[in-house]
């Protein structure tokens, strides 16, 4: 319905483990908190919450609820991630996705609005064979390798006066290291784009949407297959707007954060792609407030800022 307005949310929170989450005074999980209450989105994706099913309840009490300024989640998911999960083939396919122990980088989603549960979709195992023209196809990849080396989830969210908005929150793979991580990325990148525009099989691109998540590539800086990101980015099907600044500074996500020299990598990596039918935005706008005292509060959270943008619904 128009006029709804939705304030989305994306934060990769650097290594969100069980044990951190279960410290209500772990130092970077409680300055996470403080940034998020700070600006209250209505969805919130959260990259690299450890997939366990009692994850996010204990964000939101043991953080979120807590302290200054409480707010509350009433609703929220974390899907089953391939991270960390083995295959039992040969390397560079001896694990579904990448993680030091099974469910290290999941996704999970907060949201003040209702989650329908019942129509949730994790399309984690879709093949990369089955992708046509992609790399599993030319190659000799085992049979069903995910394309998806974290999860793919597609959120239906009850927006109010029965519009239902999918939440598709994502996070390709690190398209460094070797090749093969180079082409899944872009593989995935490509599903996304596909999927979107309503040509693998059942998707939101009929109704209101939005692409939340770390795509792991900048167009502007090489990180990435250039080519296939612009084809999603420069799709008419979304809104995509240039961030002001990196939303990636390297070193942070730890107790004490290294000063941020030169030498740091810096990077556009995170992305909210609301669809362009449907919706205006306002941003997107990243939390990198250097020179006053957030700043220490930002780095000690992640390696990542914290983005958000003001949707309404048209």
């Amino acid at each position: 319905m128009a006029g709804i307005k939705i304030r989305f949310g994306q934060f990769n929170i650097r290594d969100l483990t069980m044990e951190k989450l279960l410290d209500p005074a772990n130092p970077q999980a409680l300055a996470a908190a403080r940034i998020i209450k700070r600006f209250l989105p209505d969805v919130l994706s959260i990259d690299e919450m450890q997939a366990h099913p009692d994850a996010p309840l204990a964000f939101v009490e043991n953080f979120l609820k807590k302290g200054e300024d409480p707010v509350d989640y009433p609703f929220f998911y974390i899907g089953q991630t391939n991270s960390g999960v083995p295959t039992g083939f040969s390397h560079p396919y001896d694990y579904k996705g990448y993680g030091r122990f099974r469910g290290q980088y999941g996704i999970a989603c907060l949201s003040r609005p209702r989650i329908d549960f019942d129509g949730i979709r994790n399309l984690k195992d879709v093949s990369w064979g089955a992708l046509p023209e992609g790399y599993c196809a030319r190659v000799s990849c085992p049979r069903d390798y995910p394309l998806w080396s974290t999860s793919f989830l597609d959120l239906p969210i009850e927006a109010g006066y029965g519009t239902v908005v999918h939440s598709i929150l994502v996070h390709p793979t690190v398209p460094l290291r070797e090749y093969v991580n180079l082409r899944r990325n872009a593989d995935q990148v490509r599903f996304l784009k596909s999927y979107i525009d309503g040509l693998a099989g059942t998707s939101p691109a009929g109704g209101p949407f939005v692409v939340i998540g770390d795509l792991n590539v900048d167009p502007d800086t090489g990180i990435g297959t250039n080519d296939i990101t612009r084809g999603l980015l420069e799709d008419g099907n979304i809104i995509y707007r240039k961030t002001r600044r990196e939303t990636f500074l390297e070193g942070g996500g730890v107790q004490d954060p290294p000063g941020d020299g030169p030498g740091l990598l810096k990077a556009r990596l995170d992305y909210i792609l609301p669809s362009s039918r449907h919706f205006s935005m306002g941003g997107p706008e990243v939390f990198a407030p250097e020179g006053t005292p957030w700043w220490p509060v930002a780095r000690r959270a992640s390696d990542h800022f914290f983005v958000y943008a003001d949707c309404e619904l048209i």
